[in-house]
């Protein structure tokens, strides 16, 4: 019957697909592990490297800003209309050079009308002055006069009691102690009369008066030269000047304009030195020194380093990066470098050799530790080390290796503790 010549040659099939993967499978498991020349099985290839001590590249290489020495963005003092703007981008001016001039035609009346109140004051205190002078020559002539006629009287009173004396005692006739003796005890007494105190007093009081009048007219004087001064300070503040030497970078205002005392009308920089600022750790600022010479690299200007002074070393450490701001400054008499450039700072400190290996021999084990794999007399171990600084290419080891040792650097792969390996090739 057709259907079981079907069945039969179904079991038949089925028959020989089963013997055929009885035989593959046997095969597969009768197959010998690749053994070498000699017979036995073959060990893992694996590169080492010798741990050295060694510096790692860019050790002291810090990234640092370029800024410019001095900028400013310059402000008016005083709002007013702009009459002038004499500079322009890239200008390069002096220090106190007018920058903007506001319009200033009231100011500079204001200066001459104070200038004249000033002459006119310093007139006044000139006439107060002369006043004195002879108020003060009246006083001593008054004064001298008093004295000459006091002590002529003196003499006289004293001749004239002796005249009286020789008249009683009839040694004179009336008619000569009349003439040699009583008429000049009058006359003197008369002159002391005539040259009295108050005399000295109305002298002395048109000294005070004459003070007080050069008192009031230095006032004056004084009252008009603060004017003056406070009108120049305002014609001075029309003038926008330089604050110091340097090139305009912004020019915000053109004649004609509204200048205010928010807006910065000029930028300016100052490019003959520029400031490089670069952050350092914990471990390297103790050994910066104010006045210490650096190379600093900036590639957009050129290959060759340029010469930076170390000119600040911050005290205390930046909160936000717990880093330590350092400044250095750098001649720039051609300002090729401006600010913004990126720069490479070289410290060039002094620090003793550390053990470093390549950071591809470190791998992590299934606790996620680092670990290398160390290679003595044919086997590998591996042993756990502590990473400390590194590298594009090298990481600094701290603890876990000795120098000398022999590290796998390739071939970690399937690694086991004790296995026997094949070092293909050995860096030295």
């Amino acid at each position: 019957m057709p259907g079981k010549k079907q069945l039969r040659l179904i079991i038949l099939v089925v028959i020989v697909l089963g013997a055929f993967l009885s035989l593959v499978a046997s095969s597969g498991c009768s197959k010998k592990p690749e053994t070498g020349a000699s017979g036995e099985a073959k060990l893992p290839d694996v590169r080492t490297i010798l741990v050295k001590k060694g510096y790692l590249a860019n050790q002291f290489v810090f990234p640092g800003k370029v800024e410019a020495l001095q900028s400013a963005n310059i402000v008016s003092k005083v709002p007013g209309k702009v009459a002038a703007v004499p500079v322009d981008l890239g200008s390069k001016v002096a220090a106190g050079q007018v920058l903007v001039t506001l319009e200033n035609k009231d100011l500079a009346d204001r200066v001459q009308q104070a200038q004249a109140a000033v002459a006119q004051a310093r007139a006044g205190v000139e006439q107060a002055q002369a006043a004195g002078k002879l108020a003060q020559a009246a006083l001593q002539a008054a004064e001298a006069g008093l004295a000459t006629a006091q002590a002529n009287f003196e003499v006289v009173e004293a001749n004239y009691k002796r005249g009286q004396e020789l008249l009683a005692g009839g040694a004179i006739p009336e008619a000569v102690f009349q003439a040699e003796y009583e008429l000049k005890y009058k006359q003197a007494k008369e002159q002391v009369e005539k040259a009295s105190p108050a005399q000295v007093k109305t002298a002395q009081a048109q000294i005070a008066q004459a003070q007080a009048g050069l008192k009031n007219a230095q006032a004056g004087l004084s009252a008009a030269q603060a004017s003056l001064s406070l009108a120049r300070t305002a014609y001075e503040d029309s003038f926008i000047r330089a604050p110091f030497r340097g090139i305009v970078i912004t020019r915000n205002i053109n004649p004609g304009e509204m200048a205010s005392t928010a807006v910065p009308v000029i930028s300016l920089v100052n490019l003959d030195k520029i400031v490089v600022k670069v952050n350092v750790g914990e471990e390297l600022i103790n050994k910066l020194v104010v006045g210490k010479k650096v190379a600093v690299k900036i590639k957009a200007v050129s290959a060759k380093p340029f010469t930076g002074t170390v000119v600040n070393v911050a005290a205390s450490a930046d909160p936000q990066v717990k880093t330590y701001p350092v400044k250095l400054h750098i001649d720039n008499p051609a300002h090729l470098i401006k600010p913004g450039m990126f720069a490479e700072v070289n410290l060039n400190l002094e620090q003793p050799k550390l053990l470093i290996l390549p950071i591809d021999a470190v791998v992590k084990d299934q606790q996620d530790r680092d670990i290398v794999w160390v290679v003595k007399d044919g086997v590998v171990k591996s042993r756990l080390v502590k990473i400390g600084d590194l590298d594009a290419k090298q990481a600094v080891i701290q603890s876990g290796l000795k120098e000398n040792e022999e590290v796998v650097i390739a071939g970690q792969e399937g690694l086991k503790e004790g296995q026997k390996v094949t070092v293909k090739r050995q860096f030295k």
